[in-house]
């Protein structure tokens, strides 16, 4: 008897996971697919200038796909919760588990696995795939719209600077950069000097290097002079840049700690990406948690509702959640707020409601 009951148990766990999961993925594709519409709109605008051709904005269109996965995977969890649930209610099917003994334990544990992958996904595409495509998107934008020669490639950064070629390992948001390489070659192409630098600061006249190694070639002699600091002007204004470098938000979290860190040695304001990467840290326990809010308004209440409703139902929760979690980030913001507790505000504010919502319901029961 205790296998068998264990054995309904896993069948229940996979069978609504499997629906909210197939619900939460049709209601993904669709508000990708309107967000991608209006993106296509947009870069139309930009279609003949340089070399950007259809092609490419299809490329582009390609590559901003992981970016949308992330943004509307919390939504997609509490509207695919909502009409999936929904949908089993007004089949009667949550009364037949129910009355099988289905407690509202198990429910809640069924939805919470079921949103946990779609939080571990929302973290692969975060960590692995979104950094690389919004890359690759903004190169498409760089290299096609404007004349400047820049190639991206997974271990850094090339750019054609007049006679120089920079390279650069890893270039942050406001043009600071680290692990930079500026080879000067002549007007024949043949390489005359080359500076390497650990870091560069961008300042209104420029980069500010520092830890520079300077190597310069002078009639076949190879000389080599180091420097705590040094400017370089050259024409990388941060405005070019900007238009290089992804935003923090598409950034990985690894890649975000390094660059909460380089702002910290450099005393740079940092307030800001650290409260990004918080809301990184976070997101799955955002996710999990906008699941949960659509069983109480579904459970014993969508038997006769449409379709219709539970979608209003889900949107209005989801929708709910982004303009709350805006409102109390802003707010922790200017109270000044320490970021790791401030990115975690909303989410413990959604968790109270939650609790109160199960507790009434357990109180009627």
């Amino acid at each position: 008897m205790v296998v068998l009951e264990v054995s309904a148990t896993v069948i229940f766990y996979r069978y609504l996971a499997l629906q909210i999961l197939k619900a939460s993925f049709m209601v993904l594709f669709i508000l990708v697919a309107i967000s991608l519409f209006f993106n296509f709109i947009q870069e139309m605008k930009g279609l003949g200038k340089g070399l950007y051709s259809f092609t490419e904005l299809l490329q582009y269109l390609m590559l901003r796909i992981p970016i949308n996965l992330v943004d509307f995977m919390p939504v997609a969890a509490v509207v695919g919760t909502t009409l999936s649930l929904g949908s089993l209610a007004s089949t009667s099917e949550l009364i037949a588990f129910q009355s099988a003994g289905v407690s509202l334990g198990k429910f809640i544990r069924a939805v919470a696995q079921a949103a946990l992958l779609l939080a571990l996904i929302s973290m692969a595409l975060t960590d692995l795939i979104v950094p690389y495509s919004e890359t690759r998107a903004k190169e498409f934008e760089s290299s096609n719209m404007m004349p400047r020669v820049s190639i991206h490639s997974r271990q850094g950064l090339w750019i054609k600077d007049e006679d120089n070629i920079v390279f650069i390992g890893q270039l942050f948001p406001d043009g600071n950069a680290r692990d930079i390489r500026i080879d000067q070659l002549d007007n024949e192409g043949n390489l005359v000097s080359s500076i390497s630098a650990d870091k560069a600061v961008m300042r209104d006249s420029g980069w500010l290097l520092s830890k520079v190694k300077h190597t310069r070639l002078i009639d076949g002699e190879v000389t080599v002079a180091k420097d705590e600091q040094m400017d370089y002007s050259g024409n990388l204004t941060q405005q070019l840049l900007e238009t290089l470098v992804v935003q923090t938000r598409a950034m990985s979290i690894t890649d975000l700690i390094t660059y909460v860190q380089f702002l910290k040695d450099n005393e740079l304001d940092f307030a800001a990406e650290s409260l990004m990467l918080w809301r990184k840290i976070y997101m799955p326990f955002s996710i999990v948690i906008l699941a949960l809010l659509a069983l109480p308004f579904v459970m014993g209440s969508q038997r006769h509702g449409s379709p219709g409703q539970r979608i209003l139902i889900g949107l209005f929760l989801g929708i709910s959640y982004v303009v709350l979690n805006r409102i109390l980030i802003q707010l922790g913001v200017q109270l000044q707020i320490i970021p790791f507790i401030n990115a975690l505000i909303p989410i413990l504010v959604i968790a109270s409601v939650l609790y109160m919502l199960f507790r009434a319901r357990l109180m009627k029961t």
